[in-house]
């Protein structure tokens, strides 16, 4: 038996090319590593979109503020506008859906800072370069928030076509038995042979909730403004070591997506935050709430009470005939 553990664990040291967990999170990392993107110059269209797509939609979170700052993201329009112009000197269609949304997303931030009395000529005169024609799909929309009555009566198509990302929220507190409500109905979330290895931890402490959005990438300019902060973990202890290595992120994948819903139908304004971090980040967030070291963050989830006035991120879904094949 000693003899089998110093074999065990000299396997793990040297990790093992027949170890298929091993193996399997080298090819992985190999293939994440050739095809993720990097910066704004790409390696095809499909990187392109992608990046595209990211910086737009950080004008678009910015075009929705409530307390609007007129002239904002220069950085994120420059990296924005370089990618674009990437993209046109690679030789690709100026007619595909995403970039007309990016010229889109150009046109109402350039109209609304001019509303604002703020106009940018040099920035005009680039945006002008670009061939194309924007679309109606890029920018923000105005909603009013749906009635505890109205969101009871609605069918699967309602309730999803009418869900919105939201970060603006009113004063008043959440009620924590909604909360739990939205967790109990999130449960019914499938999961490998009904394991259901997720955990929601829900902050309420605004010392701890200001410190945890320190450590995380996409709140600045609305953070401050959450009732409640939720953090939605998977442990790994909840799968099989010979072939699940990415089962936790699916399963806890689905489940914070019902849960997003399930909040949403008991009338809770969210807005899903990525809990993708650097290595000093994520410790500091394990560190804050004392998670086990066999759990990993899936995402965070910002909530409060909808607020009078809402405008959000118009967010328009791709064409479905170029997502199916």
């Amino acid at each position: 038996m000693k003899t089998r553990n110093l074999i065990s664990r000299a396997a793990l040291k040297v990790g093992l090319s027949n170890d298929p967990i091993s193996k399997k999170s080298k090819d992985y990392l190999r293939s994440f590593n050739k095809w993720s993107f990097k910066g704004n110059k790409c390696i095809d269209e499909k990187q392109y979109e992608a990046v595209i797509t990211r910086w737009y939609h950080t004008i678009e979170k910015g075009l929705a503020y409530i307390n609007y700052r007129a002239g904002f993201g220069k950085k994120n329009i420059a990296a924005l506008l370089e990618s674009m112009e990437n993209y046109l000197a690679d030789g690709y269609s100026d007619d595909a859906f995403f970039y007309k949304t990016a010229l889109s997303v150009l046109r109402s931030y350039v109209e609304k800072n001019k509303q604002y009395g703020v106009e940018d000529e040099e920035l005009e005169a680039r945006i002008s370069k670009l061939s194309g024609s924007p679309n109606d799909f890029g920018g923000i929309i105005s909603f009013t928030p749906k009635s505890d009555e109205e969101l009871g009566n609605m069918n699967y198509e309602e309730l999803v076509l009418t869900r919105h990302s939201i970060r603006h929220f009113s004063d008043e507190p959440v009620d924590a038995d909604r909360i739990c409500k939205a967790v109990k109905l999130a449960q019914y979330t499938p999961s490998a042979c009904n394991r259901q290895g997720w955990r929601t931890i829900v902050v309420e402490d605004k010392n701890k909730i200001g410190q945890l959005l320190k450590n995380q990438n996409g709140n600045e300019g609305f953070g401050q403004e959450f009732d409640k902060l939720i953090l939605v973990t998977a442990d790994l202890r909840c799968f099989n070591n010979g072939r699940e290595l990415h089962q936790a992120f699916i399963d806890g994948g689905m489940y914070a997506q019902s849960l997003l819903n399930a909040l949403y139908y008991e009338h809770i304004a969210t807005v899903p935050l990525s809990a993708s971090l650097r290595e000093d980040q994520e410790k500091n967030v394990r560190n804050i709430l004392h998670l086990h070291d066999a759990e990993v963050l899936i995402m965070f989830i910002g909530i409060g009470n909808y607020p009078d006035e809402c405008r959000t991120t118009r967010s328009e879904r791709k064409p479905v005939e170029l997502t199916m094949i």
